[in-house]
């Protein structure tokens, strides 16, 4: 009887873990991207920060981005952690 409580409480944790692998890899696999995406900014780069500034790179330093806004041309100097992704629309000047 304690051979199969226990084949039952093995059985229970491993679909747990199971579980867990399969709920948090696409996560992880995102954040890799999105990490991979910031150091490979450049000069040039249009982007979209998480709080929906958007604008052009004008230069890139060790941990931030000075970023160039449309149509002000204000320059702002932002973290690398806070750029969302790339943007892909057409920015008119």
């Amino acid at each position: 009887m304690e051979v199969k409580n226990l084949l039952m409480t093995l059985v229970t944790v491993f679909l747990l873990l199971g579980l867990y692998y399969i709920t948090t890899m696409p996560r992880r696999k995102q954040a890799k991207e999105i990490k991979k995406m910031q150091d490979n900014l450049k000069k040039g780069d249009k982007i979209i920060t998480y709080t929906g500034l958007s604008g052009e790179i004008c230069d890139v330093l060790e941990d931030r981005i000075i970023l160039l806004t449309n149509p002000d041309e204000i320059k702002l100097s932002i973290e690398k952690w806070a750029v969302a992704g790339l943007d892909d629309r057409n920015i008119e000047k």
